[in-house]
């Protein structure tokens, strides 16, 4: 995972919801979940980045704690809880050893990052079982992902020179690139789809809460979407919240949303 904390560091993961366009993943991921959480849970925030989710829960009253791979996450959150005085533990840590934490200690675990990082199916397999140990019977556990389907016409619209045989067979046969490699648009990542991400969550013992397209085809046409005013805006987001969950505009959603609750 050195790859994939190395490039964080060189990264303003702050800026990530500053366009309106990156911000209806985080809009969305909120209007879920925020329907189904108790009153007042103990939330653990897996891959928390700089924090975005875990702040907006922290600060409705939610006990909150953030985990992240890169040093420089863990500290930006630390420091802004210094100035802001809002109550969140952060902790250095791989979403793949959860071991700090006892198991059945927490209502909601959030896996909002880490994967699409995993490259490696046994490191994928250790996320969600550590993610779902440290998660009390009958507690949330929501796992974000990236449609593989949604990289090229992505890549058309950023980067016309990765529109090539070889990086279609590995975004959509193997679902896997690494970095360095010639084919690699990013950084260590995992492509997955909703059925295959449906498929995997059968293997535990869990029950399908809900499924949904965070963004649906705003990260592609982001520059459309930015150019709408807010009240274009906000008809835009109507109509999103409307058919994020239809089968068909989720299979091209770039982010994807799986919720469970552990039996």
């Amino acid at each position: 995972m050195n790859n994939v904390s190395d490039y964080y560091e060189l990264i303003d993961e702050d800026a990530r919801f500053s366009r309106n366009s990156r911000k209806i993943e985080f809009y969305t991921t909120n209007h879920v979940m925020e329907s189904m959480l108790p009153g007042r849970s103990t939330i653990l925030d897996v891959g928390a980045g700089t924090g975005a989710y875990s702040f907006h829960y922290a600060e409705r009253g939610h006990e909150v704690v953030a985990v992240d791979l890169t040093p420089k996450h863990i500290q930006y959150i630390s420091q802004k809880c210094q100035d802001t005085g809002v109550p969140i533990h952060a902790h250095l840590a791989n979403a793949t050893d959860l071991s700090r934490f006892d198991t059945s200690l927490f209502d909601v675990v959030f896996c909002f990052g880490p994967m699409y990082h995993l490259t490696s199916e046994n490191d994928r397999n250790s996320c969600i079982s550590e993610c779902l140990r440290v998660l009390k019977p009958g507690g949330i556990l929501a796992i974000a992902y990236i449609n593989k389907f949604s990289v090229l016409p992505m890549l058309a619209t950023r980067d016309k020179k990765f529109i090539r045989d070889s990086v279609i067979h590995k975004v959509i046969n193997e679902g896997v690139i690494h970095a360095g490699d010639e084919d690699c648009f990013w950084t260590d990542a995992y492509f997955t789809s909703p059925p295959e991400i449906e498929a995997l969550m059968q293997d535990y013992d869990v029950s399908l809460v809900d499924h949904v397209g965070t963004n649906g085809i705003s990260h592609t046409i982001q520059e459309h979407v930015d150019g709408l005013s807010d009240a274009e805006f906000h008809s835009w987001m109507n109509y999103h919240y409307q058919t994020c969950r239809e089968s068909s505009i989720l299979g091209m959603s770039t982010h994807g949303l799986i919720i469970c609750r552990k039996n």
